[in-house]
């Protein structure tokens, strides 16, 4: 076994308020050559190197009294009680707080615990920003993204040390119990998963792997003595293993990292003992201390061993060979993260200073923030300033009529303004000063309306921009709810170009700047709209909804539309899910990092959705295919994959081995420092073609040893490279953001991120620049935006237009921009995420002209069901034959109900109106669709299968009950939404006329755009210019129709059927010259019943003056068709009264 010798030891350095500190923890860093010391003094300190030990930061510890300012001076203890090093950060422990700092000292969150009774900690086994903090009072649950204490747990007996195991949290009490915290229920100890380990109270605990040792106290005669036994445990079942006896009486005992059946145990006077559990051998050694022991840490290969004592000593001892080595392996084991050094300032220039010498050779220094003498304008130009916003004249007839008293001038108020004293009037440029660009008291000139209170005869004013200032169009666009629903939303205001833009008021609505971009890769969006054409089975397939999405964009052109059926096939996926994809509030992950997660992951999804039964489209020429993969190349491959090889090299044996593969995406690889950045196209080429060195298991030797990576592109450039790149920024950091900022080189300004990128092999390497042989041209970019510090940041697109016309994309908010704005990141608020580069000869490459882009129309013809117990008289459709194929004109009656997903949420404000936060979620229940002619007999009755959890059936409304949504269940005939859907999108291809009763709300929440050439709504039918007022079904069919329809509840297929009627007698109306004679009997009607159907009308018409007259030669022909009634009421007809005017029933003064 292998012992350990001396290498290095030095002393603390005394503190003012600590003038002898002894370090009390110790942590090997695990990811950098750093040593981490936490002294009784309440410090922090790294050091660097084994050879060297060079100090590389120092700071105090939160919560100690070294922090607080002499705000804690009082409290007795200081010290540092636990450290643990992550890749990102460096979290301490002590008894007032715990916080994590980034490794050159710069605070990132902090939490104090005024009770000081803190104790240990470990990060959560289930959630990355997550930790458990606990010791003598409660348990903390921290966000260490957030910086706050997400929940606290009462522990029954003190902890003195917890330990991560992969799923779980071991947790050692002061009462000798050793208990498996299982965060699935609140970290709470089963008695099945406790053990007492010593009867006397634990000492100290450590874990690795799957085992547990344990240190404390026994009693001998009635009194407490230290056991001189380490317990271990298997943490799987809390199995006791054999203990190591240990004579000296253990204070410490570590578990090596690399072998968990290796054990070191020390005592405080330095014995140290060496097991080996697994061959069971032991060897002792005796550490050089003059004092007594006060920690020990143990590096990640168990080849340092620090330990410090009580006279402020630190040791460093190692089992490497130390006689006159200049080369010893880094504390870590291998070549990982450089350790952060501050960058050495620049000399300044020497000045010969005499009389003559000019004071402008000294320049004002480089600022940021704002100086002190720039005053904000909100500060002297207040809005009731008299010289910045001066009041409104007097009106000149009051003057005119004043008489002045006693310097009081007494006037009576003219008739012209009688009734607007008291009104102050929102005049051009007031209070721009004080309250901000067209701003008026507390609400801007150029808010958005709502559709209902807008003036079409005034256009709203556009705010200008101020130089420096950020656009008011970057800023985060919300929908605002009237009392009449999102419909009523003004969308036009924000979009005034062909170009539609995606809402905001769905679940995961961050994906849509980057859907937006992939939309306007003309071979992405043609693969995706092929492939909805072909027979694909996936019932939430990402591709095939993202071509129904490029589908309803293309012919929106310029209409708002929503992403909610993505969204929806997008949250059933449960890999999206488990990748941290969802846009979960509880998980604080920047926007930024999250759409390139989602891109190098969507990318993959959609390459592996593209190969449907094994086939898939050839859109790349033969001479371009050079991938040698097995099994077809998917189409999205074709497009964007990058076809690489990787050799692998074993550092231990020799061994070499190769494999090819195809990325769809690349991470931008930067170098350790952001001043080695060159440009864009060499931090381009840098990624695609690199090398590594890990350390990994080689597959001939079966050691752990470095292997050496080198990836190079797979065959020749022209094969290798794809006709779409797509690249994730990976500007996280403050440090990676600067280099895309844009600065002065020669007084020239020069731009990180050019238009153009080139590529070209240069003696078997991979060149980069400006040009090449491959040139590629920026054609949409992601990007992050964030307005000020408190607002959060969001998501926006800049998509290239054929005529090289760039667009802004900002969710809703579409406008056209200078090509220098998409290319300018002058400043930290706007940062790159997402960039997809093409192929200038990509039309050449690609032959997208051969994909289908026509729906088989075989769906209709088709009864498709998923129902297991479907009855034939629960059937009410006949599908279409091939015969009655529908064609450009073809008339279809359609009806659509729905259940809520989710509840509408609003706030009520102290007068009682109310405000609409977010509308309910609402998804497809029922689809039925008629033939226009004949009988209406339906050709589609479908019911939508639901997996998402159901929160109001809407029965009353809908007509839809618990299971029937359920294939198990359900009765009826039930399919996906992905079928039902491309039925429809079939008919509209098709060229039918959608007849029903308010489809635009139905078409919006189906998610399908449909022409409105296409759509005969009879509530649009139904209406007079001068009234505002839209009519219900029921009200129309119950006046014109003679029948009562939707009393209990409605049905799809009775609704459609009434519409179409309905529609009918419109065509009768118009063509005989009487409509508007007839919408003012039904509009006077129904003021008089209040637009509903009265529940007391008699069911038989009486006769008099007042009683319905007969039905006309239509009416009575299509009142058979109308769905029969037990009690049928008798209908209002228009005729004519006997002073010559259209009417009904009697006059109008005897109802």
């Amino acid at each position: 076994m292998t012992t350990y010798n001396p290498l290095q030891l030095f002393t603390l350095p005394p503190r003012p308020a600590d003038p002898k500190p002894f370090p009390t923890a110790l942590a090997l860093d695990s990811f950098s050559d750093t040593l981490w010391i936490g002294s009784s003094s309440g410090h922090v300190g790294a050091f660097c190197y084994p050879l060297a030990l060079t100090q590389n930061v120092h700071f105090p510890a939160h919560g100690s009294r070294a922090d607080a300012l002499g705000g804690l001076i009082g409290h007795p203890d200081p010290a540092v009680r636990q450290m643990r090093v992550t890749d990102r950060e460096v979290w301490t422990l002590t008894d007032g707080g715990v916080a994590g700092r980034k490794r050159g000292g710069l605070t990132r969150w902090s939490i104090s615990d005024p009770m000081r009774s803190l104790r240990t900690m470990a990060p959560s086994p289930t959630n990355s920003h997550e930790l458990l903090a606990a010791g003598t009072a409660q348990m903390l649950l921290i966000n260490n993204a957030r910086g706050e204490v997400v929940r606290r747990y009462d522990c029954p007996t003190p902890i003195i040390h917890l330990a991560p195991l992969p799923r779980t949290i071991v947790a050692a009490s002061m009462s000798g119990a050793v208990s498996i915290l299982d965060p699935r229920t609140n970290f709470r100890s089963a008695p099945s998963l406790t053990v007492q380990a010593h009867l006397g109270g634990l000492s100290g605990a450590d874990a690795q792997g799957n085992l547990v040792c344990t240190w404390g106290w026994t009693h001998m005669q009635g009194h407490p003595v230290p056991d001189p036994m380490v317990q271990i445990y298997d943490v799987r079942t809390l199995r006791p293993l054999p203990p190591i006896s240990f004579a000296s009486g253990p204070s410490f005992a570590l578990l090596d990292p690399s072998n968990p059946s290796r054990l070191l145990v020390a005592s405080q006077s330095g014995v140290l003992q060496l097991a080996d559990m697994a061959a069971g051998t032991s060897e002792f050694q005796q550490l050089d201390v003059a004092s007594y022991v006060t920690s020990m840490a143990l590096s990640a290969r168990g080849d340092y061993l620090v330990f410090g004592d009580t006279d402020g000593q630190v040791h460093v001892w190692t089992t490497h060979q130390t006689d006159g080595s200049k080369e010893l392996p880094p504390f870590n084991g291998y070549e990982g993260s450089e350790p952060e050094w501050p960058t050495p300032e620049e000399p300044l220039p020497q000045i010969n200073w005499n009389d003559a010498t000019p004071l402008n050779l000294i320049g004002l220094p480089e600022y940021e923030d704002p100086l002190l003498s720039n005053f904000a304008p909100k500060d002297y130009a207040t809005v009731t300033s008299p010289f910045f916003n001066p009041p409104e004249p007097i009106p000149p007839a009051v003057l005119a009529a004043m008489k002045v008293t006693d310097f009081i001038g007494y006037a009576t108020t003219p008739r012209e303004i009688r009734g607007k004293r008291n009104v102050v009037t929102a005049r051009p440029g007031a209070g721009r000063v004080a309250l901000g660009r067209g701003a008026v008291g507390v609400r801007r000139e150029s808010e958005p309306r709502f559709r209902s209170d807008k003036n079409r005869n005034s256009l709203p004013v556009e705010e200008e921009t101020v130089v420096g200032e950020i656009p008011k169009y970057y800023r985060k666009v919300e929908i605002k709810y009237s009392r009449f629903g999102v419909e009523d939303f003004d969308f036009e205001y924000y979009n005034r170009t062909e170009f539609s833009g995606l809402e905001t008021d769905i679940l995961n609505s961050y994906t849509n700047a980057l859907l937006q971009a992939l939309h306007y890769i003309r071979p992405i969006r043609a693969v995706a709209k092929a492939h909805i054409c072909v027979d694909c089975q996936k019932e939430h397939c990402l591709l095939c909804e993202a071509g129904f999405l490029f589908r309803m964009l293309e012919d929106a052109r310029g209409v708002n539309c929503q992403a909610s059926n993505f969204s929806r096939a997008f949250s059933a996926t449960p890999q999206a899910t488990a990748l941290g994809l969802m846009d979960d509030d509880k998980v604080a992950v920047p926007c930024g990092t999250l759409i390139q997660n989602l891109n190098r992951w969507l990318l993959s999804i959609f390459s592996l959705e593209a190969v449907v039964n094994g086939e898939t489209f050839a859109i790349r020429k033969s001479t371009m295919d050079g991938s040698n993969l097995n099994g077809p190349v998917s189409a999205i491959n074709q497009i964007v994959g990058i076809n690489v090889s990787t050799v692998n090299t074993c550092q231990s044996c020799g061994h070499v081995s190769a494999r090819e593969a195809v990325q769809q995406a690349v991470d931008l690889a930067y170098p350790r420092r952001a001043a080695d950045v060159g440009s864009f196209a060499e931090l381009v080429g840098a990624s695609l073609v690199r090398d590594a060195s890990t350390k990994a298991t080689c597959p001939a030797c079966k050691q752990f040893a470095y292997l050496e990576s080198k990836r190079t592109l797979a065959g020749a450039l022209d094969a290798a490279l794809p006709p779409v790149l797509a690249v994730n920024a990976g500007a996280a950091s403050a440090e990676m953001a600067e280099v895309w900022k844009d600065r002065y080189e020669g007084g020239k300004l020069k731009r990180f991120l050019p238009r153009r990128v080139g590529f070209k092999m240069d003696n078997g390497e991979l060149v980069a620049s400006d040009d090449g042989d491959i040139v590629y041209e920026v054609q949409s970019l992601v990007v992050q935006v964030q307005t000020s510090p408190e607002n959060p940041p969001h998501l926006l697109a800049f998509v290239r237009m054929p005529d090289d016309d760039w667009v802004l994309f900002n969710d809703f908010l579409v406008r056209h921009v200078k090509e220098d704005e998409v290319f300018r990141f002058a400043d930290a608020w706007k940062v790159p995420a997402v960039i997809f580069l093409e192929r200038v000869d990509a039309p050449r490459v690609l032959q997208l002209d051969t994909l289908p882009t026509h729906l088989d129309p075989a769906v209709l013809f088709k009864d498709l069901n998923l129902a297991w117990h479907r009855k034939p008289a629960a059937i009410k459709h006949r599908v279409l034959t091939p015969d009655e194929m529908p064609s450009p004109g073809t008339m279809v009656a359609i009806d659509a109900e729905f259940v809520a997903l989710q509840q509408e949420e609003m706030e009520f404000r102290s007068d009682g109106t109310k405000n609409i936060l977010r509308p309910s979620h609402m998804s497809l229940a029922r689809v039925s669709v008629l033939r226009g002619e004949g009988e209406a007999v339906p050709f589609i009755d479908d019911y939508i299968r639901t997996t998402e959890t159901i929160v109001d059936y809407l029965t009353e409304f809908s007509g839809i009950k618990a299971g029937d949504l359920d294939e198990k269940t359900s009765t009826h005939t039930l399919v996906p939404l992905k079928v039902a859907y491309k039925k429809l999108r079939l008919l509209v291809d098709l060229g039918c006329t959608f007849l029903g009763h308010g489809l635009s709300k139905d078409f919006r929440i189906i998610n399908i755009y449909v022409p409105p050439r296409q759509v005969a709504d009879t509530v649009a039918l139904y209406t007079l210019p001068n009234r505002s007022r839209k009519l219900s079904l029921r009200f129309l069919t119950w006046f014109l129709l003679k029948r009562e329809i939707q009393s209990n509840e409605h049905d799809s297929i009775e609704d459609a059927h009434h519409a179409l009627l309905l529609y009918r007698l419109y065509r009768e109306f118009v063509d005989d010259g009487r409509f508007e004679d007839v919408m003012e009997d039904i509009f006077f009607e129904g003021q008089r019943v209040g637009f509903k159907p009265p529940t007391d009308r008699p069911t038989t018409p009486s006769t008099g003056a007042g009683a319905f007259p007969p039905l006309t030669p239509l009416a009575q022909a299509l009142a058979p068709l109308a769905s029969p009634q037990p009690q049928p009421h008798h209908s209002r007809r228009a005729h004519k009264r006997g002073n010559g005017q259209w009417g009904g029933g009697a006059p109008r003064g005897r109802w």
